[in-house]
């Protein structure tokens, strides 16, 4: 082999070996798979509609204009640069590519989540066979406090036979009610499911429904404004209505709400609950009371919160008067109970409600709230509530603020028993409906509450949009309503309302409601409402003179007569002693000073008081002497109060002013005073002594003419 010339190409370069052919292979199956990818990215191209390109496509772009040579002899162009020649491809690639992204809001998440759980576990009264039944058509009756107006419409419905659940006073039923848009009368697809509430006395006025409607709808519009404040956590009340069915004989009547899945918590009552059984009270619920107290201007507090979640229903309103919403409306009485079981949480801080006024003994037991709240959650009624304290007679109307007609309700919490202090919803079905965004829930806040959804950092809070479930009303009517309300909004606190009395914001003259609370707080304590086994004297006195610097009447009275040692008919077990210990100054100048406000405030027996006091000079105290001259006004202040037996107040101040050292001293308006006193002796019929006074004004004018 060697000999010939002819080798196998072993070291020669030239000759291809196995690894060359081998390399050459690779080559030519990478060069294929670049081909097949160009060729597809051609096809991607075609697909988006991109043509190639040609010369006329060819342009420069100002930014190489840019980059030219200042003498413009050198034209310096570098292809690598970022030309835009194929950005209309690369877009369109981009565009086929990338799916677009988007954007979906917390609040729509949440409802989507909501309508996905719904689907997922459909109709939870499909068991019970509803749509089975025979329809029947009725009225449903609706209210809007805004426009103070009744909306009647029919529709189709089916109720169940028998009750599901039952309260103290009525009774509730499985109802669905067909959409009044559905077309095809689909009742799986187009009906709703209601609970229907009636009265279990049949000889209920059937006013009784409409008036029930009244209060929780306005109940709504105050959860309305409180919406309006922005607080942590958004609330809403059941929209509420009267159905009646036409087609039974007499006609019935039945409250009808939406039906709600949950748990169903009653938060407060209209006698002092708060529901705390988690060792921690939920603070929206009552910081909504609070707000609606304050907002109103005192006239009014919506209490006995309860349903599922931040959706109320059946709530009861006490107002000043006491007059309106039935006998749930405890007047100021029941505005008491609730402040006294209240303390302010930082929601009432963010709203910047003001804290309402406690002796250091309730303080020291709010916090014990295990034992401070163990009471029952019944919704009490006048009649459960006895004191011996009365409301004021005379209280500006909350007509003014929502509707002219104030209604009256029954509401006695239909879905509680009288032991529990916590409920849940009778509805044997229910099923917690929780939806969970994975960043919080129905009950996340701050360390120091379970739903106060205030974080360290208070940051400012979005405006609120109006809800599908508010009442709708128009523009204007919201503006006044808003302003009304601005105007007479005041603060629990006794201090501050005083400041605003000074500064003019108040007129001096009006009565105050914070008062009489404080009033009504002062005698639970002396009668041991909140404790059987201890009298809380401090407290009492406490309240007492709360309502005393708020100017009301009875404690003026009251407070005075018990600094000056007079017997009192308010707080009977509070006496002199009593008190002395809790005065740090002379409690006989205090008390002179609360009787001094009492008389100026018309009080004829305190009147009486000050002016015998300032003539014989007795029971004044270290700060005031002795005085004629203001004697004779305080007599003629009682004169003109129409004192009983007048002629004998104006024969003592005819005396006066013949006194030498008394400072007054005028024979002739003495004179002029005794022709009076027997002229009022006459009407009397006391003929004797109104001859005695004609001889002495006789001689008192006789003093004149020497």
């Amino acid at each position: 082999m060697e000999e010939s010339g002819i080798s196998d190409g072993e070291g020669d370069p030239s000759f291809p070996t196995c690894e060359g052919v081998r390399s050459s292979e690779t080559m030519v199956s990478r060069t294929a798979e670049r081909t097949m990818s160009e060729c597809d990215e051609f096809a991607e191209l075609e697909v988006a509609g991109v043509e190639p390109l040609t010369l006329d496509d060819i342009s420069f772009n100002n930014s190489y204009d840019d980059q030219a040579d200042s003498s413009d002899e050198v034209f310096n162009f570098d292809p690598t640069k970022g030309g835009k020649f194929f950005s209309v491809a690369m877009a369109a690639i981009a565009k086929k590519k990338k799916k677009p992204i988007k954007m979906i809001s917390p609040a729509k998440r949440k409802w989507s989540k909501a309508l996905n759980l719904i689907k997922d576990r459909g109709d939870p009264w499909e068991k019970f066979h509803l749509d089975q039944m025979k329809s029947e058509k009725g009225k449903r009756h609706r209210y809007n406090p805004l426009t103070q107006a009744w909306v009647v419409d029919e529709c189709v419905l089916k109720m169940d036979k028998e009750p599901f659940a039952n309260g103290a006073m009525r009774e509730c039923f499985r109802m669905k009610k067909l959409s009044n848009f559905s077309m095809n009368d689909d009742w799986s697809r187009d009906s709703n499911n209601f609970v229907a509430k009636s009265y279990m006395d049949e000889a209920m006025p059937r006013e009784t429904y409409f008036e029930d409607v009244m209060l929780q709808m306005d109940a709504k519009l105050w959860a309305g404004e409180y919406n309006r404040h922005n607080p942590p956590k958004k609330i809403d009340i059941f929209m509420m209505g009267v159905v009646e069915l036409v087609e039974r004989p007499g006609s019935p009547l039945y409250h009808i709400e939406h039906y709600i899945e949950g748990d169903y918590v009653k938060y407060n009552s209209n006698s002092g609950f708060v529901e705390d059984t988690s060792g921690k009270c939920r603070q929206t619920p009552q910081a909504l009371s609070h707000f609606t107290f304050e907002r109103s201007g005192h006239e009014l507090v919506v209490v006995d919160i309860q349903g599922v979640g931040d959706l109320y229903t059946d709530p009861q309103i006490h107002t000043a008067a006491g007059l309106e919403y039935g006998d749930g409306n405890l007047g100021t009485k029941g505005m008491a109970l609730f402040f006294n079981s209240h303390h302010c949480n930082e929601i009432c801080l963010s709203l910047g409600l003001t804290p309402f006024d406690l002796s250091p003994n309730e303080i020291k037991q709010l916090k014990n709230t295990v034992q401070r709240f163990n009471s029952t959650s019944e919704t009490k009624v006048k009649v459960d509530e006895t004191i011996v304290s009365q409301s004021p007679s005379e209280k500006p109307e909350f007509g003014r603020f929502c509707r002219g007609i104030s209604g009256s309700s029954e509401s006695t919490s239909d879905y509680f028993s009288q032991a529990s202090s916590r409920q849940i919803s009778e509805c044997d079905e229910a099923v917690m409906f929780n939806i969970d965004d994975g960043q919080s829930n129905s009950r996340g806040g701050t360390a120091t509450s379970i739903d106060s959804g205030l974080g360290k950092d208070m940051h400012e809070r979005k405006p609120r949009t109006r809800g599908i479930t508010e009442c709708e009303g128009d523009p204007e009517q919201q503006i006044k309503m808003k302003q009304k309300l601005d105007r007479v909004a005041r603060p629990s606190s006794v201090s501050a309302l005083n400041a605003l009395k000074l500064s003019g914001l108040i007129p001096e003259s009006e009565e105050s409601v914070l008062g009489s609370i404080h009033l009504d707080l002062a005698v639970y304590h002396e009668t041991c409402r909140f404790n059987a086994n201890m009298q809380d004297k401090n407290s009492a006195h406490f309240h007492l003179k709360a309502a005393a610097d708020c100017g009301n009447q009875l404690a003026l009275v009251a407070i005075s007569s018990i600094y000056l040692g007079l017997p009192n008919d308010i707080l009977p077990a509070l006496n002199h002693l009593d008190a002395a210990e809790l005065v740090p100054d002379n409690i006989e100048d205090r008390g002179l000073d609360f009787m001094v406000s009492a008389a100026r405030n018309g009080d004829v027996n305190s009147i009486m008081f000050l002016a015998k006091a300032f003539d014989c000079g007795l029971n004044l105290g270290n700060d005031r002497r002795q005085s004629y001259g203001q004697a004779m006004e305080w007599y003629q202040m009682a004169v003109d109060e129409g004192v009983e037996k007048r002629y004998l107040i104006m024969a003592r101040m005819a005396e006066i002013m013949l006194m030498e050292d008394s400072g007054c001293k005028d024979p002739n308006g003495a004179g002029e005073l005794y022709s009076e006193a027997a002229e009022a002796a006459m009407e009397e019929m006391c003929g004797k002594l109104a001859n005695k006074y004609y001889m002495l004004s006789e001689e008192a004018w006789a003093l004149v003419e020497e």
